[in-house]
């Protein structure tokens, strides 16, 4: 990866880590996890059960294979929910999640569903304020 990518990709954490702080009204902030460099299996940001890797690229409208394959890795290690966030240029912003994630009767773990920035977090908001609440309660400074 060379050190232009590298930088994108941190400069696209950051700003999915303040889009999280914003619009989900957070007190605390989203800290990006910078042991994931050297550690393979950690996500690049977590909010409560969420398992967050974000993923910025030049063209393309369809995320690569494998950076589900690595947000999937990440979130079993770790027993969190995988939420990939990716955006390529002149493109928005969306996150495919399990859809056994939004609704529990969905058995097959295999079904994903890709969601427009604003409706992850308005099923955040509505669905999962347990998360926020835990991480308002155990961030750590």
């Amino acid at each position: 990866m060379s050190i232009n990518s590298r930088n994108k990709g941190a400069v696209f954490e950051r700003q999915i880590a303040n889009a999280l702080i914003e619009d989900l009204n957070l007190k605390n902030p989203v800290k990006r996890i910078l042991e994931q460099t050297r550690t393979k299996e950690l996500p690049d940001l977590m909010l409560g059960s969420w398992c967050i890797e974000c993923k910025a690229y030049g063209t393309g409208a369809e995320p690569r294979p494998d950076w589900w394959e690595q947000v999937i890795a990440s979130s079993k290690t770790n027993g969190l929910k995988p939420a990939l966030v990716y955006k390529f240029n002149n493109r928005p912003i969306k996150v495919r999640i399990l859809a056994c994630s939004i609704n529990s009767r969905i058995k097959n773990d295999l079904v994903t569903v890709d969601l427009l920035w604003p409706d992850f977090i308005q099923i955040i908001l509505e669905l999962f304020q347990e998360d926020i609440e835990l991480h308002e309660r155990t961030y750590q400074v």
